[in-house]
């Protein structure tokens, strides 16, 4: 998850309520029709002149508010993966050209969405106009002109104590209202919100906190876990910058989001499960509607005869969840499934629908499962028997034979949130998932903190010294702590290690200007994320660059202008990709697979999609990096320096030279240099990608991912000496000489210009 999410022990999302069979005026006030009101400052996407139906400057009554604000309210119907639909949230229109305001959660991600209002006629939605997986907040747009829409107040002047209403569905109550008061402004996790004195219940999700003027203050987007009448609201004006900086997503391709490919994966299970990839890893939420929440995902290409083998990597949001591997299954209710499971592991049978027809074959704890972590499981399937292990340990041989043939994929149980990586499916997949072999060197590793038999006799000798046992295991406990620590860092410095060596080979080989800024970029995110899949996310590009081909119309082709505007309209209008709206300098935004997958990135990051999409398609663009902003240029044969410019920050608008120059100088209180208009190289991208990387990190005070960025730097510009000599110091000052030792070696040996060696020894503290 992209930064962090509303939620904690004492606080949930006021999810949808399942919807109740009752007519479309149930609960409802009078049908009357709206009051008229002086309009407000029309948000930047409605019409010229808007008409609310709240505003007026006297306060109402409750009576009269519910009377003047129901015109406006909508219940928003998500669909499941099936279409059906799976429950009911609340929204609110803002606009009357078709804005409608509610939570990211109460619309899903990827899911076809449908819009009641309160005389019963319903809109689909067309586009999403704007969303935000950190606010919670999305604006949809449905077709339509004239519609009554409610007027944005100022969350900044909420005062504590004030009367506030909210009107939604709860519990599938259409079109109903409660009031109470704003009992304080509390930060939640890192947000401020707008805490609310009254009753909150499913269904309220995206409904309008409104003050007794009919202002917006707030969206309803959380209720407390523990309290009747307690509740949280996002403030308006967090609204009020999405509908500043919107990141336009079409339906057709809302829908793709997160989806897998129906070429490979065949999703089961029904209710509200969601079988969703990012990345390269497949994601599960929700519960299937088969007995005990039981889903699947099964794989399209059908296993070989036997004997074959099936893996993946599982790790499980809770621990006492389940989800792992299925195998000869028919597509309904009978497969074998081999999964974590409480603590422990298990392999069953499964023949029908109910827990009368499952057959638990193994129930075990091996000692090689690694609970909260990646756990890789593997099965081989022979004719007679069935081989389970679990981290290449063998923990289950079964001679079972019920089940044979049928297909092979994933499944989840009791809405167990799991994640999956590294499926494959084959005759022999041990040789690419077993672990390397160990070198001998190496055994003795595996020696220490393997605890012999507690016998009697040692359990005497600890009665009769307890004070000298306690003190012995606990120096005991803390070495092996410490050597566990030590052991994790090694294995990341490994990582590490072949991430930056890789990346100075790729921009420092004799092919270096012709490298492919985003397979660079993506290696540069391994280094914050490991797990990372460079080669999913590569496909994603593909697939996105074939989608934009397809769309591309003959008028579209008939100049490299048109194809770049056509270009333009379908990564930043079509599919939302936008630059930052607050916390510019957050990882994620950095993190080209992030980037991908939640639209949102630094100029630069967007420049590198722009630029491998515009190459798919023939367009001569490239990367301009000027101080402060980087941008794009299409470089027009015969004449490079006079091809507009694109501003992908700003909704991807094409610019001159002159604007491109007025960018940069607000930015720094420069212009930019003759050289900063050549094109960058991938070299130059990259480098310029760490500095972003290392400066948050700076401000974070975050040392790990500092080192990072300057061994990465190090290894790009090997012939730089300050990269090393800022590694060197934080590793000194953190005790770790040793570590230290290699950049003193380096810094004695190639001497930097302007010091003497006195200077540099006294400088490197007597190395």
């Amino acid at each position: 998850m992209r930064r962090l999410s509303l939620t904690s022990p004492h606080v949930r999302r006021c999810c949808l309520s399942l919807a109740l069979a009752l007519p479309a005026a149930a609960m409802a006030e009078s049908s009357a029709p709206p009051a008229s009101a002086p309009a407000p400052p029309s948000p930047p996407t409605a019409a010229a002149a808007p008409s609310s139906t709240a505003g007026a400057a006297a306060a109402a009554t409750t009576g009269e508010l519910a009377k003047s604000v129901r015109a406006s309210l909508v219940a928003i119907y998500p669909s499941g993966r099936e279409g059906q639909e799976m429950g009911i949230g609340s929204g609110f229109v803002i606009s009357n050209d078709g804005l409608i305001a509610t939570n990211l959660h109460v619309i899903g991600e990827g899911r076809n969405i449908r819009v009641e209002f309160p005389d019963g006629t319903s809109r689909s939605v067309t586009a999403i106009h704007a969303w935000d997986r950190q606010r919670d907040l999305a604006i949809v747009r449905v077709a339509g002109s004239g519609l009554p829409f409610l007027p944005l107040g100022d969350s900044a002047r909420a005062e504590q104590g004030q009367p506030v209403i909210a009107m939604g569905n709860p519990l599938g109550y259409r079109f109903s209202i409660t009031e109470g008061i704003l009992s304080a402004v509390r930060e939640v996790e890192g947000r401020s919100m707008l805490q609310v004195a009254m009753p909150v219940e499913r269904g309220n999700s995206g409904g309008p906190l409104l003050n007794r003027e009919g202002k917006v203050l707030g969206i309803i987007t959380l209720k407390s876990a523990v309290a009747a009448n307690l509740g949280f609201a996002m403030p308006v004006d967090e609204l009020k910058q999405l509908l500043a900086q919107p990141n336009p997503v079409a339906m057709k391709n809302w829908l793709t989001i997160g989806a897998l490919n129906p070429a490979l994966w065949r999703p089961l299970g029904g209710g509200d499960v969601r079988w969703s990839q990012r990345a390269g890893v497949i994601q599960v939420r929700g519960m299937g509607d088969g007995f005990g929440g039981r889903s699947q995902c099964l794989a399209v290409p059908l296993p070989p005869a036997p004997p074959y083998e099936i893996t993946v990597s599982v790790k499980l949001g809770d621990e006492s969840g389940a989800a792992g591997l299925c195998f000869c299954a028919d597509g309904g209710n009978a497969h074998y499934g081999f999964y974590p499971s409480g603590g422990g592991m298990r392999l069953t049978r499964f023949e029908g629908p109910d827990v009368t027809s499952w057959t638990i074959l193994s129930q075990t704890v091996p000692a090689a499962l690694k609970p909260g972590d990646w756990n890789l499981l593997r099965v081989r399937l022979e004719a007679d028997r069935m081989l389970c292990y679990v981290n290449g340990a063998l923990v289950v041989e079964s001679m079972d034979t019920a089940l044979r043939g049928g297909s092979a994929g994933l499944c989840q149980f009791r809405g167990t949130e799991a994640s999956f990586r590294g499926f494959a499916l084959g005759p022999d997949v041990a040789a690419t998932t077993a672990p390397s072999e160990v070198p001998p060197a190496l055994t003795a590793i595996t020696a220490l903190g393997n605890g012999s038999p507690v016998t009697p006799e040692l359990r005497a000798t600890l009665a009769e010294n307890p004070d000298a046992a306690r003190a012995l295991a606990g120096g005991q406990a803390d070495a092996l702590e410490k050597r566990a620590a030590t052991l994790r860092q090694v294995a990341a410095q490994a990582s590490e290690n072949a991430i930056t060596a890789r990346l100075g080979e790729l921009l420092n080989g004799p092919d270096a200007d012709t490298v492919s800024p985003a397979e660079a970029a993506l290696l540069l995110a391994r280094l914050d994320n490991p797990d990372l899949d460079p080669a999913a996310a590569l496909a994603e590009i593909d697939r996105m660059a074939g989608q934009l081909k397809d769309s591309l119309t003959e008028a579209d082709r008939a100049s490299p202008q048109a194809t770049l505007a056509a270009l333009n309209r379908w990564m930043f209008q079509e599919n939302g990709f936008h630059g930052p709206r607050e916390d510019f300098s957050h990882p994620s935004n950095s993190h080209l697979n992030e980037v991908i997958d939640d639209r949102e990135g630094l100029p630069i990051t967007l420049s590198i999609l722009h630029m491998e999409w515009a190459r798919r398609l023939g367009l001569p663009v490239a990367g301009i990096g000027l101080p402060g902003r980087f941008v794009t240029q299409l470089r027009l044969p015969g004449h490079p320096e006079q091809g507009p410019y694109t501003d992908v920050f700003e909704g991807g608008r094409l610019i001159d030279r002159q604007q491109a120059s007025a960018l940069s100088l607000e930015a720094t209180g420069t212009l930019p240099g003759d050289d900063t208009w050549e094109p960058a190289t991938p070299r130059a991208i990259i480098l310029r990608m760490i500095s972003n990387l290392a400066r948050r990190a700076m401000e974070q005070e975050d040392t790990a991912q500092l080192l990072r960025c300057l061994s990465a730097q190090a290894a790009i510009e090997p012939e730089s000496p300050q990269p090393r000599l800022q590694r060197f110091m934080i590793l000194t000052r953190a005790g770790r000489r040793e570590e230290a030792r290699a950049d003193a070696d380096w810094l004695l040996q190639h001497r930097p210009p302007g010091t003497s060696e006195e200077q540099l020894r006294e400088m490197l503290g007597g190395f």
